[in-house]
């Protein structure tokens, strides 16, 4: 996937993502348990059929059907009707942490699914770490199913959690461009979580917010999280999407952005996860965020990504919002005049370094000419210094740095 090649003194190949899996805390990322209970005519378990479960907020249900719930929950809108009033009622139960909630199935072998879709679809759940269910039966015959959510943390403590990832939500949201495009408003969050969070796999709480918004440490599946409550709180439809790279589990996002859906991995935009989970072990001048996943398609996750479909995703095809064609990066053919203006610009020169994101036809001329040729130099005047840069052929950029006038290191 990646290049590193010496050319010479003054040009060199430097490492700019160190691809690795994000192991979740656990094999499966939640826990299940199972009871089976006889029914007891003295004291009956078994839930009336005439008693409707408690909806959850913001939710209504009438003896028929129930109504429409928000589009920004991707998963609840995949179900079928039944399936639907299931995942509300675990809604309920997880929300206001019930015991015995009942269910309304006899089937408890579709109850995991329903249960990873509420959870994929429900990122403010961050006390949450698993369910138990009960059968009960009457001889062979199952009578009735109950719900129970497992919890990290009891009703108190899970307030004071929830008061204070407000507290820093809102200090978040207080320069948010919430009244500009979607893209803007994913670009400014995406940022903020790479800025105020580093990769750890230490963190407390690493697989829910708790990691991010209060203790600023975190792994794949709390960025993740961290992202979708976030896009959620900003109206914008966010799913998590969980599956494998490199052998190992991993989490990122599907998001709905000007009407158009893509994939988003905030972990692998962070160069503390890069670096191998340090700040100290960055390389200078290599940049602090990296776009490379930043609202990209199908097919571009999918090189690098093995998805687990817990319900059905949409192929994503839209490049109006990726992060390289918003910016005027992105390089369908080899364009001397447009190269001139990218590399020798203000904000190229203020940042130190600049990513290119090339069509598959543009990506091989523009590796021979820039790094082959070395004519990078006839767009940056270097006067003797050295230019970094590393190329993805996977997902066809090639980023350059130490481009400004401060000093810089050499890497070889």
């Amino acid at each position: 996937m990646k290049k590193r090649t010496v050319l010479w003194a003054a040009l060199a190949a430097g490492v700019f993502l160190l691809v690795q899996g994000c192991a979740y805390q656990n094999d499966l990322p939640y826990l299940t348990q199972e009871e089976t209970r006889e029914y007891e005519p003295e004291q009956p378990k078994e839930p009336e059929k005439e008693t409707e479960p408690e909806m959850p907020s913001g939710t209504e249900q009438d003896t028929e059907q129930i109504t429409e719930v928000s589009e920004l929950y991707y998963s609840y809108h995949c179900l079928d009707g039944t399936q639907k009033k299931i995942y509300l009622e675990i809604l309920d139960a997880l929300a206001n942490m019930k015991k015995d909630a009942p269910l309304s199935t006899m089937d408890k072998s579709g109850v995991d699914l329903i249960f990873a879709c509420v959870m994929n679809d429900h990122p403010e759940l961050f006390y949450v770490e698993g369910y138990q269910y009960t059968e009960y039966t009457l001889g062979n015959v199952t009578t009735g199913v109950t719900f129970s959510g497992t919890y990290s943390m009891n009703r108190e403590e899970a307030e004071q959690a929830k008061i204070a990832i407000e507290q820093k939500i809102a200090e978040c949201f207080g320069q948010v461009p919430l009244n500009e495009d979607e893209y803007s408003t994913v670009k400014y969050l995406y940022e903020w979580l790479i800025d105020s969070t580093e990769y750890d796999k230490t963190a407390e709480n690493n697989q829910n917010i708790c990691s991010v918004f209060l203790q600023g440490r975190s792994v794949c599946q709390g960025y993740a999280k961290a992202m979708q409550y976030m896009l959620q709180k900003a109206g914008m439809q966010c799913l998590l999407v969980t599956g494998f790279t490199n052998g190992e589990r991993h989490g990122w996002n599907l998001v709905r952005v000007n009407g158009e859906y893509y994939y988003l991995d905030p972990t692998w935009g962070d160069a503390s996860y890069a670096s191998g989970n340090t700040a100290d072990n960055r390389t200078e001048g290599v940049p602090s965020i990296n776009y490379d996943y930043f609202l990209v398609t199908t097919d571009e996750i999918t090189r690098t990504h093995s998805l687990e479909k817990v319900v059905e995703l949409p192929l994503c095809t839209a490049a109006e919002d990726n992060y390289y064609v918003r910016e005027g990066l992105y390089f369908d053919s080899y364009d001397e005049a447009r190269l001139a203006l990218v590399l020798g610009s203000e904000a190229a020169k203020s940042a130190g370094y600049v990513t290119l994101k090339c069509s598959s036809d543009s990506y091989p001329a523009m590796v021979q000419s820039l790094i082959d040729e070395q004519k990078i130099f006839d767009f940056i005047d270097r006067q003797g210094g050295s230019i970094a840069y590393t190329s993805n052929e996977t997902l066809r950029t090639i980023s350059f740095w130490n481009l400004s006038d401060s000093s810089h290191t050499e890497i070889s």
